[in-house]
């Protein structure tokens, strides 16, 4: 069943998402092995995930509060007696749906092909995330591979926001997001272009950090036609209760800042619709 969602989100008919990534973080399952991987795919080979490949496992990554510094670490010669297992990526045929899995982690992508598509709503995405998810539990299950202990989630939402509707060169950066204003001086004068990094601490209802909202953008080319276009990527990662907890917050927390540091022109041309928009 699919969850309602609130009211008070900012909401767009058009917006510039093309790819929606839920992720569940664990405890390293130590005897989940490479072959498991292979078995696994034929539990969602005959959903539609007909395709497979290969990556490097992503790093354990947990946000911690108060951050510790990273020791400066010199070469490192490792024996190990077993290779890393490998992050194993089940695709649909279209490519819009992607599920990777490694030793600790399971993702879920879903990503727009074509100009037609949209990538579907946040309800949509987290009761699908968490049918596949039950499907790998019940697979370690039945192994006797151990069972997830969840440390870490993440939501992430990827936009593009393509040049010819409300900006049209990169030194447009203003017309776009409302988080810088190029100098009025001679010099330097106007902006070339612009490259953001950001972080914002989530906190819990009594205020205590429990996570990490990171937002980039980045002037970047569409490939199929060298259209520029600025990349807005919004990953929200932490902690909340138990299980999934942490998904509903951070989609909250995508949704309020991708609203907050766009401009209220783009937000007529993504045709926002709730009674904090323009239309």
């Amino acid at each position: 069943m699919l969850s309602k969602r609130p009211g008070d989100l900012p909401n767009f008919d058009n917006p510039p998402v093309i790819e929606t990534v839920l992720s569940a973080q664990f405890e390293p399952l130590p005897q989940l092995r490479t072959a498991h991987l292979g078995l696994l795919w034929d539990k969602y080979r005959d959903g539609g995930f007909t395709l497979t490949k290969e990556r490097p496992p992503l790093d354990h990554t947990i946000e911690e509060f108060p951050e510790m510094p990273r020791a400066r670490r010199g070469l490192q010669l490792q024996t190990l007696e077993n290779p890393p297992v490998p992050r194993l990526w089940f695709l649909t045929a279209q490519g819009n749906e992607l599920i990777q899995v490694q030793a600790d982690r399971f993702i879920k992508n879903w990503r727009k092909e074509g100009q037609g598509e949209k990538c579907p709503r946040y309800e949509y995405v987290k009761a699908s995330f968490k049918r596949d998810f039950d499907i790998f539990q019940k697979f370690l299950d039945e192994k006797q591979l151990g069972s997830p202990r969840i440390d870490q989630c993440e939501v992430t939402y990827v936009n593009h926001i393509l040049a010819g509707k409300g900006w049209d060169t990169f030194n447009d950066f203003e017309k776009v997001f409302n988080v810088w204003r190029s100098p009025t001086a001679e010099i330097p004068g106007a902006t070339e272009d612009l490259r953001l990094h950001a972080r914002y601490p989530i906190p819990d209802l009594e205020g205590k950090p429990i996570g990490r909202l990171h937002v980039d953008i980045q002037p970047a080319f569409r490939t199929s036609d060298n259209t520029p276009m600025y990349v807005f990527h919004l990953t929200a990662r932490g902690r909340l209760g138990e299980d999934f907890d942490f998904f509903d917050l951070a989609r909250g927390w995508i949704v309020q800042t991708f609203a907050a540091l766009t401009t209220p022109t783009m937000h007529r041309i993504w045709k926002r619709t709730d009674d904090h928009g323009n239309s």
